[in-house]
């Protein structure tokens, strides 16, 4: 399975690429369409590439025709942000089903003091929440109680709680093993940003092995060197780094991904074991850059003619 196999064997997508993905979505309201893409391969190395971006469209302004844009260009993951974009980015249930319909998986990133808002965001449609500037093993073992239903009888002051879910036919999922029965899809999404998770290895290694025993793909990573730049100087040895993190990921079968600005360090990022590839801009600044490309031929033609 190539990248353009993998968003469903066009691009731009075809109309019946999208009435597929509504009608799964339709079938299972709790589905992860990037999940579903993962399972299907057999390890992170045959995994294709797929691309996602950050959103910093604030939720009372998302159109319907944006996701459809960003789902034909084919997306396949959407950082929907509420952190940087605080209570603009924390997105509902409509805004979660439309992305969800197209075939893109919204991943609610939280505030960094937040990660036991996992289970509202996964009331409201998202399928997968991002937890930001981790230090320390236990800030990731924290969270993961906060995606993870409690063991029973152990529960802690971390663990999420339960509240009922409904399934493609509307049907209230009440008791806990309907609520565990429905819940298989979604993922928890660690961000490594800082230095501790991204050059201290004995903590990036503890990281990723709690990561990788939540359960096949039911974990990502994704990597921000600029975060751990900002906050420790100049840091020579993140590059090497980042692609470090990026193999063993790999080898723990955990898919992992960052920000790239241009197609080398894409194919770098890719070439070390990331897949989940994000572009640059962010969303808000799609409307500028498209006008701007359209507008290119015009002007191109105005100073051939001595304008």
């Amino acid at each position: 399975m190539d990248a353009i196999e993998a968003i469903g064997g066009s691009r731009p997508l075809s109309a019946g690429v999208f009435a597929q993905r509504a009608y799964d979505y339709a079938l299972n309201p709790t589905r992860n369409s990037l999940k579903a893409i993962l399972d299907q391969s057999e390890s992170v190395e045959k995994t294709p590439p797929l691309l996602g971006g950050f959103n910093d469209i604030p939720w009372h302004k998302l159109r319907e025709a944006e996701v459809h844009s960003w789902a034909k260009a084919g997306w396949s993951w959407i950082v929907n942000d509420a952190e940087h974009s605080q209570w603009e980015g924390w997105y509902g249930r409509e805004h979660n089903a439309i992305e969800s319909r197209h075939g893109i998986l919204p991943v609610q990133r939280l505030a960094r003091e937040a990660c036991s808002e996992h289970g509202d965001a996964y009331q409201l449609g998202a399928r997968a929440t991002m937890r930001p500037y981790g230090t320390t093993y236990e800030d990731a073992e924290r969270y993961f109680r906060s995606v993870n239903f409690p063991v029973p009888g152990s529960a802690t002051p971390d663990d999420r709680g339960g509240y009922p879910v409904r399934d493609g036919e509307r049907t209230m999922m009440f008791t806990p093993d309907q609520l565990r029965g429905a819940e298989t899809e979604t993922q928890g999404w660690i961000q490594f940003e800082t230095k501790e998770y991204i050059i201290d290895i004995e903590t990036r290694d503890r990281v990723l092995d709690l990561m990788a025993a939540q359960g096949r793909n039911k974990a990502c990573g994704f990597v921000g060197p600029f975060d751990a730049i900002l906050r420790e100087g100049d840091l020579p040895e993140v590059n090497d780094a980042v692609n470090a993190l990026f193999r063993a990921a790999a080898e723990r079968g955990i898919h992992t991904g960052r920000v790239v600005g241009h197609g080398a360090m894409e194919v770098e990022a890719i070439e070390n074991g990331a897949r989940l590839i994000c572009v640059h801009p962010l969303t808000s600044d799609m409307v500028f850059r498209g006008a701007y490309a359209m507008a290119e031929p015009f002007f191109k033609a105005c100073k051939r003619c001595g304008f």
